[in-house]
Formats: C-alpha cells, structure tokens, sequence
C-alpha cells in the first residue's frame, strides 16, 4: 500500500519505514573541489575481501571508455588498495600541495587519483575515529579534482564515520554494492543497503563478484549457491544486478583489467564490466532528474499521512504506515522477521506526531 502510493508520485525508491525521508534541499555550504564534479558515485560493501576496490577501479575506467572525464578516491585509509592497481611510476613522485592548502591529485591514464596509500605510501594506519574523518574530508574536499563528469569514492567495508562524512561532505548521487555469493557477505550488504537509504543515497545496482567460474569448455559452474544475490536485490527494487565470474586476471596488480590486455582474453568480465558502466551512468542521471525536485512535505490529518511532491500528493493510511514500519520495536534487525500480529494493530491507530529526525528522515 505504501510503496504504491509512493510510487504513484514517483518518488526514488525507499525502504517502507516510518522513518519517511524528507528529500528538501540541503544547507547551504561552502564551495569546496568537490563541488566542480557533476556526479559522484559511492563503492562500497558490507564486508572486505569481496573485491570491492576492483570493481571501483574497474567501473571507473570502464567509465572513462564511455567518454567521460572520471577520478577516483579511495576513502579506505586504513586499507588502501588504489596505489596497487596503478603502476607504482603514478606515486613515485610523492604529495604536493598549494600553498593554500589544496592537494594535487595523482595522474593515472587521464584520471586524477586520491589515496592516503599516496600520501603515505609503506605506512600503516594507527588513526582514531575523529581525525579518521577530517582526512577523508580534507582529500574529498581539498583535492584539485578539475571538472570531472563522475567521481568513484571506495567506500571501506561496513558502515561508519567514513560512510557519513562523505555523505555529509558531497552530493553523492548513487552507490554501487559489491558483495559475494556467499551468505555471511550478503547480509551485510543488507546492512549497508539500509544504511545508504538511511542518508538518502539510492543503491542503484548490486554486483556480485567472484559469482561463478567460467570454464574453458564454455560451461558456468556456480561454487557457491546461486540466488540469494537476486533475491536481495529484488527485496530491495534495485533492478540492475551483475554477476563477475572468478577470474584470475582481475587479481592481477600494477594495471586496471580494463586496461590491460587481459580484458581481450576474459570476454565476459570485460562485457560485465561495459555494461555495469553503461547502467549506471543511464541509474544517475534517472536519478539525478528525480532529484531535481527542490522538496517532498509530509502532512498529517492523524488517520493518513500525505506526501506531497511537486504538486501531486499521495495519502497513505496511518495503519499502513504502522505495518510497514522498520524499527527495531517491529522488525528483528538480524532475521527481518516482523515482532508483531497485524490484528494487534488497531484499525483507527492514528499519527500523533511527525517530527524532523536529523539531516535525512521524517520520524513518524
């Protein structure tokens, strides 16, 4: 009933909750780099080891063969991947700055580059959460981006400070989830699903990597189960999915695959790859068109709650809002499974409140 009548008014797509998000314009802030690049995409995944920087690199560049002028940021500080993929010549020359303060970006194949792997390369990273924060800010926000058209931001695994400063920091048009088949990979990536919705940046697609092996015979053997992958990506209505077979070459270091001969060799990673790019340019600017609208209100007469957007409003019951309500009061966080009888909720239950809960949401 709600996503119906959200949809009817097609707001972006929103996890049923009675944390209905408020998509108004953002505060005013101060121009920063950032600001000179016409979209940003987010990486990310719910737990390491399942490819993800790849799959950044990877996209990026991938990207880059549409024509588009890209750069990438790897937010990981306290695992950075980036200078592994590039030749080590793209360091060499080490950090420079401004005398105002701003950082000039390392130069791979046309794309300018951000990593604290290059800015303190051989070092590791023994940094508390605060000043964890202002670093990715500073490169963020600081780096000499030029006008780029996308900018991919490798997110680190899980959810944290990092998540939300680069949330806060820019205008983050979309993310890319990568997880594995696996069972335990996946249900973080539901984590990390819900978080994006929770900070208003739609997941526009799910790439499973490592989902199959591709043998030589032509036949595709799945090593784990497959279809959990589709199903979360169902549950969630994100409706581009992709599938990476293992394949040696993309572990491979010192070059991206997409730029390296090896591309002419795997067929299905490389067409994998072309068409993770051509869809998610075609998620952002669907979304970005989306977004143009300056602001959503909520109303409340006590038995509906009405959503009004650009003129149209849609009017959902308050009962419905209540059954299809996420909190941690309804729904077990771990299993989803719902904590509560539908007949226990009273027919004429009415909305008392609605109330602005942070940057992002409506609490109800």
């Amino acid at each position: 009933m709600l996503e119906h009548c959200v949809n009817s008014i097609m707001l972006p797509r929103t996890q049923l909750t009675a944390n209905f998000r408020s998509f108004a314009t953002r505060a005013t802030k101060a121009k920063t780099e950032v600001d000179r690049i016409k979209h940003v995409v987010a990486v990310a995944s719910g737990k390491g080891g399942v490819g993800k920087s790849s799959v950044c690199v990877n996209l990026a560049f991938s990207v880059q063969k549409l024509g588009y002028k890209v750069g990438i940021l790897d937010a990981d500080l306290y695992g950075p991947s980036l200078p592994a993929m590039v030749p080590t010549s793209v360091g060499a020359a080490g950090p420079r700055g401004t005398k105002d303060g701003k950082i000039y970006p390392f130069i791979f194949h046309d794309a300018p580059l951000m990593s604290m792997g290059f800015l303190r390369p051989g070092d590791y990273s023994a940094i508390r959460g605060p000043m964890v924060s202002a670093m990715v800010q500073q490169m963020l926000t600081q780096t000499l981006w030029d006008d780029l058209d996308f900018l991919f931001i490798d997110l680190p695994p899980g959810t944290g400070d990092i998540h939300l400063t680069v949330s806060q920091q820019a205008e983050i048009d979309a993310a890319v989830v990568v997880t594995t088949p696996q069972q335990l990979s996946l249900l973080d990536v539901d984590k990390g699903i819900r978080m994006f919705d929770g900070v208003n940046i739609p997941t526009a697609c799910i790439v499973e990597n490592m989902s199959y092996f591709a043998c030589e015979c032509g036949r595709r053997h799945d090593i784990f189960r497959r279809g959990a992958g589709e199903k979360l990506a169902e549950r969630f209505g994100i409706h581009r999915y992709f599938r990476l077979p293992v394949d040696p070459a993309m572990g491979d270091i010192g070059e991206p695959f997409v730029l390296s001969e090896a591309v002419h060799r795997s067929e299905a990673v490389a067409s994998t790859f072309m068409s993770l790019a051509h869809s998610t340019v075609k998620a952002v600017e669907e979304l970005r068109q989306r977004r143009s609208v300056p602001e959503v209100v909520a109303e409340c007469d006590g038995a509906t709650l009405a959503v009004t957007l650009n003129g149209k409003t849609a009017r959902v019951p308050a009962r419905a809002v209540r059954l299809n309500c996420q909190s941690a009061k309804m729904v077990d966080e771990f299993t989803g499974a719902k904590l509560f009888k539908e007949e226990d909720i009273a027919a004429d239950v009415r909305i008392i409140k609605i109330a602005t809960a942070g940057r992002y949401a409506v609490s109800i």
